[in-house]
């Protein structure tokens, strides 16, 4: 019987932590502390901060912890309702200067991957109401319940940014039963609430995609459009490789364990063995690359001696370390580091 193929959409870093680093700044406000929150994600508060990206995998990891440590199963909407302009990234500016509402929604839908969603959306129209549609990447139903509602209550940010308080959806479907926190749902989206709906949707009259934006620049929207077309050319599609490096990349990561990285990106250790081996590699030659990478740092830009940097890579003690270090680049690692220092 063949195996289940792996997506690798779901592991490979490819979200920006833009709503992710604002849920670790509520659960810090209600008393947990980032580092509970991300223990074992395989990422810090500190690289989600630097914008550092992270996978599906590790989002459904950070939502479902925040709230079993929180008890607060309403983190979706208090997330998305705090969020401003500057939470959709680049994306999110390039928004507010399109000639029209329906031009923005259009450049917003285009370019999410860079906006850090944490849903996929897409739209349809009919003659009377635009329709905004939410797929989740999970069948956790609790991250399902707080990425719908963090993506509408955000969205209902990113209404009022752009044309002004007074607007508000014609109604809002959503797919699951309504929760025990739904009473918070009419002070938010102040329209019709339909649970147990086929799809999640918010409906907005179609007039509104004709809207003029006050805040256009015809100048802002044709650079901003350049800079968002040359990301995406840069962006790839996540593999088990790059979901490896990116791990092992991260700070103080680079002599991480085979079952470490696994556990990291919710694998098992043989599932992880066994794609590398179908990508024609293995953990060891990816390890011992960054690894070669990370000792020439150190040694030649950061000036540690030999016996720091094989104690930060891991190594038992220098000897090992020295062997290694000739075999990647060759030669000895003291001779890189007497090279720096040289006047």
């Amino acid at each position: 019987m063949p195996r289940p193929k792996l997506d690798p959409y779901q592991f490979a870093p490819e979200i920006a932590p833009l709503a992710l680093a604002e849920l670790a700044g509520l659960v810090s406000e209600l008393g947990v502390s980032p580092e509970q929150l991300c223990a074992d994600v395989g990422i810090s508060n500190s690289d989600m901060c630097a914008g550092e990206l992270i996978s599906n995998r590790q989002v459904a990891r950070l939502i479902r912890r925040a709230i079993q440590l929180t008890g607060r199963s309403d983190l979706g909407l208090e997330v998305g309702r705090r969020q401003n302009i500057s939470h959709f990234g680049l994306p999110g500016f390039a928004m507010t200067a399109m000639r029209t509402f329906g031009e923005a929604v259009e450049l917003g839908l285009r370019y999410q991957g860079q906006s850090g969603g944490l849903m996929d959306v897409t739209s349809e129209f009919d003659d009377q109401f635009a329709a905004l549609l939410g797929q989740a990447r999970t069948n956790d139903p609790v991250v399902e319940t707080f990425v719908v509602e963090e993506l509408f209550a955000s969205v209902m940010v990113l209404v009022r940014i752009l044309l002004g308080d007074g607007y508000r959806p014609h109604a809002i479907e959503l797919a699951y039963a309504a929760p025990p926190h739904a009473a918070r749902y009419a002070e938010i989206f102040n329209c019709p609430i339909k649970f147990g709906q086929p799809r999640h949707r918010a409906l907005f009259p179609r007039q509104w995609f004709t809207l003029p934006l006050a805040s256009h620049s015809p100048v802002a929207a044709a650079e901003l459009r350049t800079l968002l077309e040359a990301r995406a050319r840069r962006q790839q599609a996540p593999n088990t490789v790059t979901a490896i490096e990116h791990v092992l990349q991260q700070t103080g990561n680079v002599a991480m364990s085979v079952e470490e990285v696994a556990s990291a990106l919710g694998l098992s250790t043989r599932t992880l063995r066994r794609r590398l081996t179908e990508a024609g590699t293995s953990f060891r030659a990816l390890s011992e690359r960054l690894r070669s990478q990370e000792a020439q740092h150190l040694l030649r830009d950061e000036g540690l001696t030999v016996a720091e940097a094989s104690e930060q890579l891991g190594f038992s003690d220098a000897r090992a370390f020295r062997r290694a270090f000739k075999r990647w680049v060759g030669e000895v690692p003291g001779a890189m580091r007497r090279a720096r220092i040289a006047p």
